[in-house]
Formats: C-alpha cells, sequence, structure tokens
C-alpha cells in the first residue's frame, strides 16, 4: 500500500511541492517586527510618552525590516513551491507591515 499526499502533488507525478523555507524565514522576520512593536508600545506605556530617541530609532529600524520581509515575500510569490504556504507566508508580512504603517501614519496625524 501506498500512502497519498494528494494535497502536495504537483503536475510530475508523485514528487511533493516543495515547502518555501525562504517565505517562512521572512514571516518568521516579520512576526519578531510585530513583537518589537509590542514591546516598544509597552515601553512607551510605561514611560508615559516620555521615551529616548534610541527607542524611536529602533522602531524605524523595525519598520524597515518588515518592509524588506514584505518585499522578500512578494519575490517568493514566484517560486514553484506550496501555493498555501506563500499566501499565509505574506498575509503575514502584510499584516504586519499594517501595522507599523498605521501606527506611523496615526503618529503624523495626531
Amino acid at each position: 500500500m501506498t500512502r497519498t499526499y494528494s494535497h502536495r502533488r504537483n503536475s510530475y507525478g508523485n514528487q511533493l511541492k516543495a515547502i518555501p523555507v525562504e517565505a517562512m524565514y521572512a514571516a518568521g522576520v516579520s512576526i519578531f517586527s510585530i513583537l518589537m512593536f509590542i514591546a516598544i508600545i509597552g515601553v512607551s506605556i510605561y514611560m508615559a510618552g516620555e521615551t529616548p530617541r534610541w527607542i524611536g530609532g529602533i522602531s524605524v529600524l523595525a519598520f524597515i525590516v518588515s518592509i524588506n520581509a514584505f518585499i522578500y515575500n512578494i519575490k517568493q510569490m514566484k517560486t514553484k513551491t506550496e501555493i498555501r504556504y506563500r499566501v499565509i507566508c505574506m498575509l503575514i508580512s502584510v499584516f504586519a507591515l499594517a501595522i507599523w504603517i498605521g501606527t506611523f501614519i496615526l503618529g503624523m496625524l495626531v
């Protein structure tokens, strides 16, 4: 008896489609960026808004890292790996980038 993997097959028969490891790394970087966001917001609340400049610098750096992870995931969408994992990784990067962009836009408006 042969075990079947119907959800991970490609057009070449019984070969399994590869899992996009690079896209998963980029999604992990986006998750790290979200954790940095939560930590920076926590420090800002703890210090009652009187945060030093280096915390702002760290937040800009985390924003740039989030942009890079998003761009890398866009490039990974062209690979011939499992589409479901690529889409999930892309959604994680979009979510992280939306959090950062929303915060910066809110900061400019207020």
